[in-house]
């Protein structure tokens, strides 16, 4: 029997060239997306690559359970669960609970084909960057829902919250 799991979705804030870091660090600070961010990840599984376990300011992330790739079998992270495959990572997931993959670009590669779901903060600027989201093809994924944010003094940046979800049949 194949191995079921819970509801997969990707949350990544996604610049114009697609960029979504740069030197381990995100492209910007927008204080209204990370309060997004956290209430929306709020009680789920959390599935990151080392990297971005390592750029985290405050590590776990609490009131979620954090799962870390890493292809390093002695790898341990301290308040995190650690996993050296997709499929092993999903293993330890709470099945019922949604599981959001938060990056990094690999990670965001590896499980795009498996995600029912992206929660994409588009921001309306591009940005130096050295890691880069995947195109989003459009004959795979419809988008549901958008909403325009202008800048203002909390968040310097204009952006659009994009829900996508995967096409059937």
């Amino acid at each position: 029997m194949p191995f079921l799991y819970n509801m997969i979705t990707i949350i990544v804030a996604i610049a114009e060239n697609n960029g979504i870091g740069y030197k381990n660090q995100l492209l910007c600070h927008l204080p209204g997306d990370l309060k997004r961010f956290r209430s929306i990840t709020m009680g789920h599984n959390l599935i990151m690559g080392k990297k971005t376990w390592e750029s985290l300011p405050n590590k776990p992330l609490k009131g979620r359970k954090n799962i870390v790739l890493t292809d390093m079998a002695g790898d341990s992270f301290e308040g995190a669960f650690s996993a050296l495959s997709m499929e092993n990572a999903l293993e330890q997931c709470d099945q019922d609970k949604e599981t959001f993959i938060i990056g990094g670009g690999s990670v965001y590669r590896q499980f795009m084909p498996l995600a029912d779901k992206l929660l994409i903060t588009h921001l309306h600027k591009a940005f130096e960057a050295d890691t880069f989201f995947p195109v989003i093809d459009s004959t795979l994924w419809e988008v549901i829902s958008n909403e325009d944010h202008l800048t203002d003094d909390a968040d310097p940046i204009s952006f659009s919250y994009t829900t996508y979800i995967r096409k059937r049949g």
